[in-house]
């Protein structure tokens, strides 16, 4: 099972028990059409302009949809498409969001953006690798404001 980093950020953005619930799915290797549009995905979320109040308002969505129990679709092997209309659809979650000032597309593409930038900037990739190009300006929002960015970090997990 191909576990992806934009799932990855988007369920670790979440409780996981519904992930637990999930049904197991066969391995099997992605084709050449799914690695490239994976690729896109990916570049699109890195460079995806994270506001200059991200950080606070992100913390605190993610805390109040844990307070609500609230879970997150199973993302794995989803385009970012997907997740957004996945995530749209979760039940209680669109008032939450709206909330603090999110929409469902604001939200994941802004939670993986984050979580990109934030493993890139902790392990960058090894040179010659085909990571995405970040945005300069998360990069610099997110090295500006590490406790920030550590305390999303830590309501995630």
């Amino acid at each position: 099972m191909r576990l992806t980093i934009l799932a990855a950020t988007l369920a670790a953005a979440l409780p996981a028990a519904a992930m637990a619930q999930a049904p197991q799915q066969q391995a099997r290797q992605p084709s050449a059409a799914e690695i490239a549009a994976f690729q896109h995905d990916m570049q699109a979320a890195a460079q995806y302009p994270l506001p200059a109040d991200f950080l606070p308002r992100m913390t605190t969505t993610i805390r109040a949809i844990q307070a609500a129990g609230i879970n997150p679709p199973n993302a794995q092997n989803l385009s970012l498409a997907q997740t957004i209309d996945q995530t749209a659809a979760i039940p209680g979650l669109s008032q939450i969001l709206a909330a603090n000032g999110f929409t469902a597309r604001d939200f994941v593409m802004g939670i993986s953006a984050f979580g990109i930038t934030e493993a890139m900037i902790r392990q960058p990739p090894p040179a010659g690798a085909h990571a995405p190009t970040l945005n300069p300006a998360n990069v610099a929002l997110l090295k500006a404001h590490q406790p920030e960015a550590d305390a999303l970090m830590k309501a995630m997990n």
